[in-house]
């Protein structure tokens, strides 16, 4: 099955932001809008999984009219975190330094996305090679959770901190700014595809020597759509989650 692109000349740029979408017809309009505005010399990148809702076509629709927003229509593959992967791989090979990725339903606000690029770049200390949105320092927090959402994300979150020797509080957290180059530095083969994603990468990165930042965030809960997180797929990252500790603790 053939992707779909919105274009293939892509103006040069610094900074793309990307958002993996599946069935976000109710978001997807105003999120663009909304980054574009935020960050008006950045590009937008969406990669939609062939959202039945048409998300795909609204995206297409909007890059023939903006030349800052492009769509990559995957076909025939899914996942959150091969979705994310491959649009930082893009956007290194494209000849962005940096890329911003977020999740497409406003749980991430796109005023946010100023800080995240500047925390790369401290002022007076080391740059950093990944910025987290984070709900887990002192300024940020979480809108609309019920308890169980809250529990679940603490353990995730303690288990990659201390059994997974993460230096972040907030690894699962999707709201994140990465400077590309450290890309060069990781080996991806085998990072789960799904939603432990986010806590493999970050420990992949710590591997290479990455150097992490978090910046507080707000976490709003979805308001328009669903959650595509299921049994099916928090059982996968559960799975992939233990073999990154059987990694670090025996390395095999």
């Amino acid at each position: 099955m053939t992707d779909v692109w919105s274009r293939d000349d892509w103006p040069s740029g610094r900074v793309l932001v990307q958002t993996a979408t599946f069935n976000e017809r109710g978001n997807i309009t105003a999120l663009i809008e909304a980054v574009l505005s935020a960050v008006p010399d950045a590009q937008l990148l969406v990669i939609d999984d062939d959202s039945p809702d048409g998300t795909g076509e609204i995206v297409l629709e909007i890059a023939a009219r903006d030349p800052r927003v492009h769509l990559l229509g995957r076909r025939g593959r899914r996942g959150l975190g091969s979705a994310i992967l491959e649009g930082l791989e893009l956007a290194r090979d494209r000849g962005f330094e940096i890329s911003v990725y977020m999740d497409a339903d406003f749980s991430h606000d796109p005023t946010d996305i100023p800080r995240l690029i500047a925390a790369l770049d401290p002022p007076a200390a080391a740059p950093r090679d990944i910025a987290i949105g984070s709900r887990r320092v002192p300024g940020g927090g979480t809108v609309g959770w019920p308890l169980s959402r809250h529990v679940a994300s603490w353990l995730v979150c303690w288990f990659t901190r201390w059994i997974l020797w993460v230096p972040a509080h907030d690894s699962s957290g999707g709201f994140r700014a990465v400077r590309l180059s450290i890309l060069n530095r990781l080996n991806t083969a085998g990072i789960a595809k799904g939603y432990a994603f986010q806590e493999d990468f970050l420990w992949r990165i710590c591997r290479a020597g990455g150097r992490i930042i978090e910046v507080p965030i707000t976490f709003t809960d979805r308001e328009i759509g669903s959650s595509k997180a299921d049994f099916a797929e928090m059982t996968r990252s559960i799975g992939a989650l233990l073999r990154l500790a059987r990694l670090t603790w025996l390395g095999v």
